[in-house]
């Protein structure tokens, strides 16, 4: 049997990681998706959809979230999502989550 590559190996860490996080978020834990997502970016700082995932379980526990970052990882592909977690986030002068 061949030993897959490097990347192929981080490839597929990756990919569970963001499964991992993607469960917790589906099954409303946010704190551990916070959690496990803060952890995993520091192992994949560039990874967007951890980036994303990451900061909307930081929306659901009113955690600061970087609205300028968050605006900037906007693609066609993940539109839906920087509008989802825009949307949990308090109007400005709430306290909580939305930092300019």
């Amino acid at each position: 049997m061949r030993r897959p590559r490097s990347s192929d190996a981080t490839s597929q860490e990756l990919q569970l990681a963001i499964g991992l996080v993607w469960g917790h978020l589906n099954a409303y834990q946010y704190e551990p998706a916070y959690d496990l997502a803060m952890g995993c970016l520091q192992l994949w700082p560039g990874d967007s959809w951890l980036q994303l995932m990451c900061d909307y379980a930081a929306a659901e526990l009113m955690e600061p979230v970087d609205d300028k970052r968050l605006r900037a990882l906007r693609t066609t592909e993940n539109g839906a999502w920087v509008d989802l977690v825009l949307r949990r986030l308090p109007p400005p002068g709430m306290g909580g989550a939305g930092k300019s």
